[in-house]
């Protein structure tokens, strides 16, 4: 049965670019080509850490997070397009509540463009005067560093992605990691800006990750498996005679990215739906179907690329990490797309694709975590002009989670807001998996639609920099 049409604003504003987004010039000839050459400049060029060591996605208390804000995320007072300024307005104010919300000891670092002039007649973005603004109102001036970028430098919202973080052990110093490529706008250029502004470092390795694929527990670390199989047909990892494939990814992440920690890789051995758009370069499936009459097509499994071992293309989506149980098992949160329907009273889609994230589950439960399933409903956003629906999953998976000795906090994304009341029951239920069964307090974040319509929510717009 078609689901029902969902009248009222888009869910995602046309200015936030897909997190899967890449650039389409960018082949698989050019990224061979830059890990040859990067091969021969590394060593003189490039700091190496010593010892690194991944800031924990959940152990220690939150001490500095980046957020990337690019001038439209200013634009609610100036919205030229009423139909979009609800969303507008809730992108704003997410980011206003993740200010209000974390840790009242926790420092920020914000990245924002410069002036900003477009449009006739022409509107101007201050936007570091609209910060300001913000950080009066929320009395977090004297914690808060700002860095401006060139407005020439097009960055998205998705602070997560273009690097990771190590601290090396030797030295305690904090870098930014960034990948051989990065393919998404000028997101590329953050950790560069960055480092140059305040006292965090950075370098290069020629390997191909993205953070946002990337959990860190206390004594593991996970990894979705698309990028190391990317890295090894990319042949940035070369295993050795002798040396097995998952050797030497092993070994090639571990030295570039944490020593100290083991390496686990997350991907189904079930065959996962993935497509590429031959129009746009971009990973999903657009058909056509029928509603109410009228022609209109629906896009599915956006951002899974032909080959992926994930149901989606980042493990923050849908794996949320929760510290040790009582016995002293690693908890580990997976969405579930049969649990939602089931609390929301519907069919569960085909295209949920539940039996592969069933598979994930199982296989974490044989490696001895104490798997946790929390529902992640499958929904969409109907364009009423342009007859077009896009599915996305309204995951609260993708939180911000601290446990220390004292504490165990989740900031979680909720969704039963606007043209989706009903989604207010899978909130309720996430709430009460994490406070009854999982005994963490928690914090809620608002209407988190603009952003997981394009394959993000919480976790994706910040990076933890630090943890004490």
């Amino acid at each position: 049965m078609t689901p029902s049409l969902k009248a009222g604003a888009p869910a995602a504003p046309h200015r936030i670019a897909p997190r899967f987004f890449k650039e389409p010039w960018i082949s698989d000839q050019v990224l061979k080509a830059k890990g040859k050459s990067f091969a021969h400049f590394a060593k003189d060029f490039i700091p190496r850490l010593e010892r690194p060591q991944l800031i924990s996605s959940v152990h220690g208390q939150i001490d500095r997070v980046l957020f990337t804000l690019p001038h439209w995320v200013f634009l609610e007072e100036f919205e030229e397009e009423p139909l979009w300024w609800p969303a507008t307005y809730a992108t704003a104010e997410a980011f206003r509540t993740l200010l209000k919300r974390l840790p009242p000891k926790t420092r920020f670092l914000v990245l924002i463009e410069d002036e900003v002039k477009f449009g006739e007649p022409k509107i101007v973005i201050d936007s570091k005067a609209r910060l300001s603004k913000w950080l009066d109102t929320l009395n977090l001036n004297n914690r808060t560093e700002i860095v401006v970028a060139p407005s020439s430098v097009q960055f998205t919202i998705w602070a997560e992605d273009a690097y990771a973080v190590s601290r090396d052990t030797i030295d305690g110093e904090h870098y930014f990691v960034e990948p051989a490529s990065f393919l998404r706008k000028d997101d590329a250029q953050i950790a560069d800006i960055v480092a140059a502004r305040t006292d965090m470092d950075h370098t290069q390795e020629a390997l191909y990750f993205q953070g946002g694929n990337i959990l860190i527990g206390d004594d593991f670390w996970f990894i979705g498996m698309d990028y190391p199989n990317r890295s090894l047909e990319l042949q940035f990892v070369t295993p050795k005679p002798g040396e097995s494939p998952r050797q030497s990814v092993t070994k090639a992440y571990g030295a570039a990215l944490d020593h100290t920690r083991r390496l686990l890789t997350i991907g189904s051995r079930l065959d996962v739906p993935g497509y590429e758009d031959p129009k746009t370069g971009n990973y999903e499936l657009i058909h056509e179907f029928t509603l109410d009459g009228e022609i209109w097509t629906e896009t599915l499994y956006r951002g899974n690329r032909p080959g992926t071992v994930q149901p989606l293309f980042h493990i923050d989506m849908f794996i949320t990490l929760a510290g040790r149980d009582s016995s002293g098992r690693y908890v580990v949160a997976i969405g579930d797309p049969r649990r939602a329907a089931e609390v929301l009273n519907e069919p569960v889609q085909f295209h949920a694709t539940v039996e592969v994230f069933d598979d994930i589950a199982e296989q974490l439960d044989m490696l001895g975590f104490h798997v946790v399933r929390t529902p992640m409903p499958l929904t969409y956003d109907d364009d009423l002009d342009k007859r077009q629906r896009i599915w996305y999953f309204a995951t609260s998976n993708n939180a911000l989670v601290q446990v220390t000795e004292k504490s165990r906090d989740i900031w979680l994304p909720t969704y039963g807001h606007r043209k989706w009341p009903e989604l207010a029951a899978t909130d309720a239920e996430n709430r009460r998996i994490w406070e009854q069964e999982l005994h963490f307090t928690v914090h809620d974040l608002g209407d988190f639609h603009p952003f997981a319509s394009n394959l993000g929510a919480a976790h994706c717009v910040k990076k933890y920099l630090a943890r004490s």
